[in-house]
């Protein structure tokens, strides 16, 4: 499994209460020692050897998430497996031999049978070139280096948009500029990773939602215009930011002049107002999905893992396996179930950024993603006046927004803004002319 396979491992067994965040993250804390002796264990296997976990329970949260392969002694294939009843004998469909649980780099096997390259998980095909348009030109490589791989996409067509240069990357995907060749104007284009492709669970939540936040229109918002799929592919067009996003400003700048970084949450907050007020929480608010033009306005991007608050078969539609949210800024209740999450877990977030801003940390850090979790959960973060000299008011808004019970937050977005404008208010007035 991937690291990020691993995570959603962890996250799903807390939710089903199968064991404790401090356990999973024990857990990978060893799983990393024992890499440094080339010794690959995966994180459930390492869970039943320390009796935290029942071997039979593995294999059903597995089949839930999608990675369940079982494993023929006697013909050496691997199986993979949509579910698992602990109630039935799992049969090889060749020789009717018993399967058994996969153990995926595991040194030392005491299998009887010889120990193979497990084959890799079934996966969706690569993406085949559009049809439009000539591949790109790789950019020639510097002295010593390797020529960087070609970029099939980019001159491709997708949705009506010539794509025309990659912009980012991250979990979800790629982003590209493009063109809208029926109004030439451009565009950003974001195709989902093959990873997440390849889930269909997923796909049809990222379908739905992107179209449910592509009903959102406000000036603090990147508008998607487009939500679509081309043989395999999946993506959606969005309004395209001339600008950067807060996470690179902070790589740059460290901290930010505390009116800034004010102006910014303070338009944060009007983009979430309105989502909010249309049944939409955004579940991952962070310096990333922060855009600001070169004009100086926010925009609030990554609305695509947005959620419809009280829809019909929400249970249904959000994919046990998903992480949803990043650990750095993610409310403990989110870390706990990635379920349970509203408006709350928003104002949350929004606080862990305005805490970065200020004082060019994060409040809680770690040696693994479930690390940062448990930190976020106990709550215990350094005072941001140990860190900077800020107003006491300022401060306390920012505890509220990040208590970790929920119940005890600002309990809307409105109530966050009207304090933080008093704030921005205030520091104006004490400015020396």
């Amino acid at each position: 499994m991937t690291k990020t396979s691993e995570i959603r491992l962890g996250q799903l067994l807390v939710q089903r209460k199968c064991c404790t965040l401090k356990q999973v993250n024990e857990a990978l804390l060893k799983q990393k020692r024992l890499r440094t002796r080339n010794e690959n264990i995966p994180l459930g296997k390492l869970l039943v050897d320390q009796g935290v976990l029942d071997s039979e329970t593995l294999r059903e949260v597995l089949a839930e998430l999608g990675a369940l392969q079982l494993h023929c002694r006697l013909c050496r294939a691997d199986y993979p497996m949509s579910h698992y009843d602990r109630r039935s004998t799992h049969l090889c469909p060749k020789c009717k031999e018993p399967l058994v649980l996969s153990e995926p780099g595991r040194g030392g096997s005491r299998d009887p049978a010889p120990a193979e390259a497990e084959p890799a998980p079934a996966a969706a095909p690569p993406p085949q070139p559009l049809p439009q348009g000539p591949p790109d030109k790789a950019e020639p490589a510097a002295k010593g280096e390797e020529a960087p791989s070609r970029d099939l996409f980019i001159g491709k067509v997708l949705g009506g948009c010539q794509i025309l240069e990659k912009v980012a990357h991250g979990g979800m995907g790629v982003v590209y500029r493009a063109k809208q060749l029926n109004l030439g104007r451009t565009v950003a284009v974001k195709i989902l990773s093959e990873e997440l492709a390849s889930d269909a669970t997923f796909v049809r939540r990222f379908i739905q939602e992107a179209r449910s936040a592509a009903q959102l229109s406000h000036g603090n918002i990147v508008h998607i215009n487009d939500v679509g799929e081309y043989q395999g592919i999946f993506y959606f067009v969005m309004e395209y930011v001339d600008g950067k996003n807060l996470r690179d400003i902070l790589k740059v700048h460290d901290k930010l002049d505390i009116a800034r970084a004010l102006e910014i949450t303070i338009q944060v907050c009007h983009a979430l107002r309105h989502a909010h007020n249309r049944g939409i929480i955004h579940r991952d608010i962070k310096p990333e999905n922060i855009m600001i033009t070169r004009e100086g306005v926010v925009k609030l991007a990554d609305l695509g893992l947005a959620k419809r608050m009280a829809a019909e078969n929400t249970a249904g539609i959000t994919h046990a396996g998903s992480i949803l949210g990043t650990p750095f800024y993610m409310a403990p209740e989110q870390a706990k179930d990635f379920s349970a999450v509203d408006s709350r877990s928003d104002i949350y977030s929004l606080g862990v950024t305005l805490y970065k801003m200020i004082t060019g940390k994060v409040p809680f850090d770690g040696r693994s993603p479930i690390e940062v979790m448990i930190k976020a959960i106990d709550g215990k973060k350094v005072p941001i006046r140990d860190l900077r000299e800020v107003p006491q008011e300022l401060e306390e808004i920012v505890d509220r927004m990040m208590n970790k019970q929920p119940e005890k937050r600002y309990q809307q977005v409105d109530e966050v803004l009207r304090d933080l404008s008093r704030v921005l208010s205030l520091l104006a007035q004490t400015e020396p002319a």
